[in-house]
């Protein structure tokens, strides 16, 4: 079922043809976005420091033209924009990790929705540096409920002992992976369950970040 689906919306999107971010027009550049959706994104430059983490990075500015492709990756099945997002990240040069690890999802969403958005963008990040994905250092505990309509104070604690780390993660040096920032609470809290676990290093990276306000 999941290739016949992935089949017609590669006939929607044709992915060398159809921009990346809309899915209507014809892409104009290398980045395979059409002059409006171009004009509409924004790299992430300073993206600010995230708790229990050893550095944070991030592609792109969350915004109404991005929010369109995160949902098509994440709900749509559309997975060849995970390696679109990726060309934007850049990761520090000083960063040096041994995995990457794509945060989880609980096992019932995970079957619900067929796979993990996070994982498709490891995936991709792997390919592009080299380093190999390990996503079983880390699980998620708990179904947690949706964050969406939570402020950053509930987040957090919606999210508290909702991850765990395996033993095997002592002593390495790590780099996780998640579609969107937008508190920082479920990266936080991964970042710590696998300083918890022993973790050398931990860094993080999302492929959007959501702007601040202040």
């Amino acid at each position: 079922m999941n290739g016949l689906l992935e089949a017609f919306l590669s006939l929607l999107y044709p992915e060398n043809v159809a921009c990346c971010i809309c899915g209507e027009e014809a892409c104009v550049n290398e980045e395979r976005l059409c002059a409006s959706c171009a004009a509409g994104i924004r790299r992430c430059t300073l993206p600010p420091a995230l708790r229990f983490a050893d550095g944070f990075a991030a592609g792109l500015i969350y915004s109404e033209e991005t929010a369109i492709a995160v949902h098509r990756l994440k709900y749509g099945n559309a997975r060849y924009l995970a390696p679109f997002f990726i060309s934007f990240l850049e990761l520090p040069a000083d960063w040096t990790f041994e995995a990457i690890i794509p945060v989880p999802l609980h096992k019932r969403r995970l079957r619900r929705r067929g796979y993990n958005q996070s994982a498709l963008l490891a995936e991709a990040l792997s390919e592009r540096i080299g380093v190999p994905v390990r996503e079983e250092l880390i699980r998620r505990t708990r179904n947690t409920k949706t964050q969406t309509s939570l402020n950053a104070r509930r987040r957090a604690r919606n999210l508290r002992g909702a991850f765990a780390a395996s033993p095997e993660a002592k002593g390495m040096r790590l780099l996780l992976i998640d579609d969107v920032r937008t508190t920082g609470a479920t990266l936080s809290e991964c970042a710590r369950a696998l300083r918890e676990a022993g973790a050398a290093a931990v860094y993080a990276c999302a492929a959007c970040e959501r702007e601040r306000s202040d």
